[in-house]
């Protein structure tokens, strides 16, 4: 029976396998293994970034530009990700659209009190939650 990209092996079996393909055939098997398996988790980060941060299209035709445009979003995407660990460390496994939504773009009030300006939230809200 098929699941998604998986296929079991046998039918109850609590085994899995994993399989590389690789130029490194003078590697020995764990050091593959090591390798690769750490890899792994750069990949979802890429596709988090070429789809909730546009970094997939790049505007211009000047390389400079779309260099100094993927630095400031790769910039924002890791400050994102420190102020999500900071205030909300049980949203840190959410993805940037989700984040946005429960910490950012969230109706508010801005107000002029005692001299100063004060952002009324939802207490309701994820980030009202965090911070209390």
């Amino acid at each position: 029976e098929r699941h998604g990209k998986q296929v079991e092996l046998r039918d109850g079996s609590e085994w899995a396998v994993q399989a590389w393909v690789t130029n490194a055939v003078t590697w020995p098997s764990d050091e593959v293994s090591e390798t690769y398996r750490g890899r792994a988790g750069i990949e979802p980060r890429i596709a988090e970034l070429k789809n909730g941060w546009g970094l997939g299209k790049m505007p211009t035709n000047d390389f400079d530009a779309n260099h100094a445009l993927m630095l400031v979003k790769v910039l924002a995407y890791n400050l994102l990700r420190r102020f999500v660990e900071s205030v909300a460390p049980s949203l840190s496994r959410w993805s940037t659209t989700w984040m946005r939504r429960a910490l950012i773009v969230l109706p508010g009030r801005l107000i002029h009190h005692a001299h100063r300006w004060v952002l009324r939230i939802s207490p309701d809200s994820a980030l009202a939650r965090a911070l209390n």
